[in-house]
């Protein structure tokens, strides 16, 4: 008997296709070349993309539904690292230095977390919003949070910026 698998999350790069499963499976598909999989602990509720030196993505940072986040070498699918921040479903990812060492992970129950190997502990609170972060990015010293229609421009603290959105 075959087992059905639905996709969950999917992400199109000029390279290829990374698509999430219900199963936690990750899959590559490039352009050229074989098809490629690997499992996360529990299926994704988010994936990005990080462009590499030689301006591909190279790597896939994976969120999931009980608050780890995988990231995972492109095109050999290892996975290399995970951090857990909780047991709340990851909601947003994103770069918070250029050069990718730190990563900003948006939780649905509205906390902010900073992660990487760079981290003191690997896994920092920064704070805790009401609701959950749906989109999360930096913009100069400042993160912008997506809360549903609602957009927040907060310190690294967890104030209200002095700038407006």
């Amino acid at each position: 008997m075959t087992q059905l698998r639905m996709v969950i999350r999917s992400m199109l790069t000029s390279e290829g296709i990374v698509t999430a499963m219900d199963d936690s499976t990750i899959i590559w598909k490039p352009k050229f070349g074989k098809i490629r999989r690997t499992k996360i602990q529990a299926p994704a509720s988010v994936l990005l993309g990080v462009i590499g030196p030689k301006g591909v993505i190279s790597r896939i940072i994976a969120g999931d539904r009980y608050g780890g986040v995988s990231v995972i070498l492109l095109p050999e699918m290892k996975v290399v690292d995970r951090y857990v921040v909780g047991n709340s479903e990851v909601r947003s990812l994103c770069l918070s230095s250029l050069s990718g060492d730190s990563i900003l992970v948006g939780c649905d129950n509205g906390s902010i977390h900073m992660v990487g190997q760079r981290v003191p502990n690997r896994v920092v609170s920064l704070f805790e919003l009401e609701g959950p972060a749906s989109a999360i990015r930096v913009v100069g010293q400042d993160l912008h949070v997506q809360q549903g229609w609602e957009r927040k421009v907060m310190t690294w603290s967890g104030q209200q910026s002095k700038l407006v959105a």
